[in-house]
């Protein structure tokens, strides 16, 4: 489901997804007395879905977080889209996988979110947007600022 979205976040072509932006180093400087740093490298693939596609498909994401079941992972001040997603596990057992991926910001999407709970208990339910989407959207209120996005007047 990441890979899926972080293609479709960058425009259609296959974009893997990493969870290491960059290592900066405690110990090592560079030339400048600088703290090192190494990113590591985005890997992009083929085209797999048209752009015109890929831009459709954040936009109906956008108001599933805007107005529609994933609205528990609105975060004020930022654009997010995600999808909530709910099953059950088995046959008759009473329990339940439950998700929420979304992406943000949506106009340039820097980061994907996967939120995925077995068998949750508790006040939300077992719904995606009632359980997994809050934990997406507290995710998403930590991650935006330290990546220093800005957020929409």
């Amino acid at each position: 489901m990441a890979t899926m979205l972080s293609t479709i976040a960058n425009g259609g072509v296959y974009t893997q997804p990493r969870i290491v932006k960059q290592i900066i180093s405690n110990t090592e400087v560079d030339e400048n007395g600088n703290k090192k740093v190494t990113n590591i490298e985005t890997i992009h693939g083929d085209r797999v879905i048209s752009e015109e596609t890929a831009k459709s498909v954040l936009s109906m994401m956008y108001t599933v977080v805007d107005e529609g079941t994933g609205k528990n992972a609105k975060v004020a001040g930022y654009s997010i889209g995600g999808k909530t997603g709910t099953s059950e596990d088995g046959v008759n057992t009473e329990k339940y996988v439950t998700s929420f991926i979304g992406t943000a910001p949506i106009e340039d999407p820097e980061v994907v979110v996967l939120i995925t709970l077995y068998n949750p208990t508790g006040e939300g339910g077992h719904q995606g947007g009632g359980v997994a989407a809050p934990v997406a959207g507290q995710i998403f209120s930590e991650i935006l600022p330290y990546l220093e996005v800005q957020k929409n007047e």
